[in-house]
């Protein structure tokens, strides 16, 4: 009997898919199935996926022979899906080995048919650089709002209650799990679990510089669910996810673009304080960058950051073993020798 399935899409990540492989089947207490959806890579992630799941009969590999995108490769991974419960983490983030009991024991614990847990950021070194919390119960009227799940990798849902709220939109390219966090919350509370059980890695290749599908996907959100919003005496937080886009252009490296957005926020929304913001941004990138993260790094609570450590040091030295044998780890079986 299958607990839980993973779901994991991927597309080109050869190199660094296999730590976050290797944190989810190494969850303790659980019974799982993971299917990896491999979304059209031209690099070795297929054949990689492959050889992990002849070795291991908890994996499948779904194969694309062209990209159906985030949404198409979370469907196709739900259709087949074969536990009672699904959860979605993406491809280069990792979870905590109690990651999965304990969202289900917070379940069973209350009427929740779904739960998310906490985070840590991460650099591409997984040297811990900020944080976040998540806040439970009833939660329609703030996701109508702005997206307060901190990832989708930090989610569990009831596979029935996923299914039946029709998955993932696939005509959505950005915001695409706002979009399903609304219609599970329309069924059912939030299970959340304030604690550091997934890191969310932090780096130029995870963070996308194309803004106009998240734009695009909050201003479907907007219009589709303009009218629940209305009942629930809220709107849809536009500055501060345009702030949101402008901070991820800004640790991608895209300074110029970010620095628009901040100035346009202070002149259409009258968000006065991001002009010094867009200003910096352009002035002394290196230093920006530098106070950024040490305030944000600063602020991860000391007891996030023991518990987080207890289970990311592992992860990290067995990379780190992994590359020293061979750059291109054969499989997450691999990291365990």
């Amino acid at each position: 009997m299958i607990d839980v399935t993973v779901i994991v899409p991927t597309h080109n990540r050869r190199r660094i898919l296999p730590q976050a492989v290797h944190s989810i089947l190494r969850q303790q207490g659980v019974s799982i199935e993971l299917i990896a959806v491999d979304d059209g890579s031209t690099d070795e992630t297929g054949a990689w996926l492959d050889r992990l799941a002849a070795g291991d009969a908890r994996v499948r590999v779904v194969h694309h022979a062209q990209p159906r995108f985030i949404s198409g490769a979370r469907n196709a991974g739900i259709a087949q899906a074969a536990g009672r419960w699904v959860a979605f983490c993406d491809d280069d983030d990792l979870w905590a080995p109690d990651k999965l009991a304990t969202q289900l024991a917070a379940m069973r614990a209350s009427s929740a048919r779904w739960a998310c847990t906490g985070i840590v950021a991460v650099d591409e070194d997984l040297a811990v650089i900020g944080h976040g919390h998540v806040k439970g119960g009833d939660v329609l009227a703030g996701l109508l709002e702005s997206n307060g799940i901190p990832t989708g990798s930090t989610v569990i849902a009831e596979h029935d209650l996923v299914r039946d709220v029709g998955g993932f939109d696939p005509a959505l390219r950005g915001s695409e799990d706002w979009d399903l966090w609304i219609r599970l919350a329309q069924h059912s509370p939030l299970a959340a679990v304030d604690r550091p059980l997934v890191a969310y890695r932090l780096s130029r290749q995870s963070l996308s510089m194309d803004v106009g599908p998240m734009r695009a996907g909050r201003l479907v959100i907007a219009e589709r669910y303009a009218a629940l919003a209305a009942r629930h005496g809220v709107t849809s937080d536009e500055a501060g996810h345009e702030r949101y886009l402008a901070k991820q252009l800004l640790r991608a490296g895209a300074r110029w673009r970010a620095a628009s957005i901040f100035t346009s926020l202070a002149v259409r929304h009258g968000r006065w304080r991001e002009l010094p913001r867009a200003a910096a941004a352009l002035m002394a990138p290196r230093a920006t960058d530098r106070i950024g993260q040490v305030r944000a790094a600063a602020a991860v609570p000391a007891l996030w950051r023991q518990e987080v450590e207890l289970w990311l040091r592992p992860i990290r030295e067995a990379g780190r073993a992994g590359e020293q044998r061979n750059p291109i780890w054969t499989g997450a079986r691999e990291m365990e020798a």
